[in-house]
């Protein structure tokens, strides 16, 4: 009976070390897979899962939604309304923590018109398992032009991120993952600035945005161009040596066969990237090697894109975010508040005009300085310097008013300060003369007269 008794006892401790070992856990009756202890191994999953069958069928719904309406999905309209509700419903099915909120900005209408436009984006969390409060996000706008199929434009990059979110919320990360689509992308990137600009007052931990827009289409008459993609590195040329790595990566390479085009110049491919550059946050753009004239029209239909490349390039943009989500958390603290911008208590117009400051970091890091002009600029970061090294920038103000400079830092790891103190208001000198327009100084001294 005693031998009987050791054997069950030997056989069950054998069987909770294999569940232990497989890296299972139970957790409110769910299965939850955590992630192999080998990163490559971990991607390696998640890119098979990601089939073109998965990707053709988020492309379908949102094409189906966009050709019931004449407007198709442009901001604003039924159809947009009706492509949020179903992207909400993915994320939800997904577990995830949603959240649509609205947002209201001027934009343009067709195309020169100027009108208010208000809408939502639609934005899912897949939390880390750390305390780290870095996170990242990959992203594409659900928004159309009027009376298009819209399936490059940009059902593609919607059905990249859907993907996305569907694998991964799968595994566990160190770091937060963002899953978002914005709307009022046609009319000037409004959704993502309203969020790219409340991360910026927030000072947010956003360390990197993927953006995808237009990631489906190849030609017969362009050698090879569906084993090319084109990454634009506009606002970091840090952030693409990820997307590199993993293109380049032999674990991979069955499941990607792209090479990267590294570009600095998207002078011609406006999309909202542009947002988080403006705010200076770090951000890279994936997009179609070849460009498709069929974009905004009748003609960009499914049939129009090519499944198989567009699959393997949501791959690649799935890979890159998954890397930078599984990167270690350091344990490193923030830099100080910088100093309170020290420069000139009045400034004219049209004037350079100089502000220095300085922070220290604990760490011993190399720090980055980026000031704000109150004018709704800044001066992009400034760096990298040495802790306590006196930070300079230079800007030149146009029109008349009072504005409040201020300054953050970050260190080589991404991680911020808070904004500096702005006790100064900075007024710019009230003069006539040549050098002004006589109107623009009429309108000044009214204001502040009347």
């Amino acid at each position: 009976m005693i031998k009987k008794l050791f054997v069950i006892v030997v056989i069950f401790c054998f069987l909770i070390n294999s569940l232990v070992a497989t890296g299972a856990h139970i957790n409110n009756n769910e299965l939850v897979v955590s992630p192999p202890n080998n990163e490559e191994d971990n991607i390696t999953l998640m890119l098979e899962q990601l089939t073109e069958e998965m990707f053709l069928s988020y492309v379908e719904e949102l094409v189906a939604i966009a050709e019931k309406y004449v407007e198709a999905r442009f901001t604003g309209t039924d159809g947009c309304e009706e492509a949020r509700n179903f992207i909400i419903q993915e994320f939800s099915n997904m577990g995830m923590n949603v959240r649509s909120y609205a947002w209201t900005e001027f934009g343009t209408f067709f195309p020169y018109n100027l009108m208010e436009f208000s809408s939502y984006n639609v934005e899912a969390r897949l939390k880390g398992t750390s305390n780290s409060d870095k996170f990242y996000v990959i992203s594409a706008h659900y928004d159309t032009v009027y009376n298009t199929p819209s399936a490059d434009d940009n059902s593609a990059g919607v059905a990249a991120v859907l993907c996305a979110a569907n694998i991964l919320s799968q595994y566990t990360f160190n770091h937060e993952i963002r899953f978002i689509c914005w709307s009022g992308e046609e009319q000037g990137l409004l959704g993502s600035n309203a969020y790219a600009y409340e991360k910026y007052e927030n000072n947010d931990n956003l360390i990197a945005t993927i953006n995808l827009d237009m990631i489906g289409f190849t030609s017969d008459e362009i050698e090879n161009d569906e084993n090319k993609v084109m990454v634009y590195e506009t606002c970091s040329d840090r952030l693409i040596g990820t997307t590199i790595d993993v293109s380049e990566n032999p674990e991979y390479s069955s499941y990607l066969d792209l090479k990267v085009i590294p570009s600095e110049d998207d002078s011609g491919h406006k999309s909202d990237q542009g947002s988080f550059c403006k705010y200076s946050h770090d951000a890279i753009f994936i997009h179609e090697y070849t460009w498709n004239d069929e974009k905004d029209t009748s003609g960009d239909s499914i049939d129009n894109i090519d499944i198989n490349y567009a699959t393997r390039v949501a791959r690649l943009s799935m890979g890159t975010i998954a890397t930078w989500a599984l990167s270690p958390v350091i344990s490193n603290s923030p830099p100080d508040k910088p100093h309170s911008p020290n420069g000139p208590d009045s400034i004219k117009i049209n004037e350079v005009h100089t502000f220095t400051t300085s922070a220290l970091d604990s760490d011993g890091d190399q720090i980055y300085y980026l000031f704000d002009w109150g004018d709704g600029s800044n001066s992009k970061w400034v760096g990298p310097l040495n802790s306590g090294e006196i930070a300079h920038a230079s800007h030149i103000w146009t029109i008349q008013g009072e504005y409040k400079i201020r300054v953050k830092v970050k260190d080589e790891h991404g991680i911020q300060s808070g904004w500096s103190e702005s006790p100064k208001i900075n007024t710019l000198e009230f003069v006539f003369n040549e050098k002004f327009n006589f109107l623009q100084n009429l309108i000044f001294y009214l204001s502040k007269n009347i």
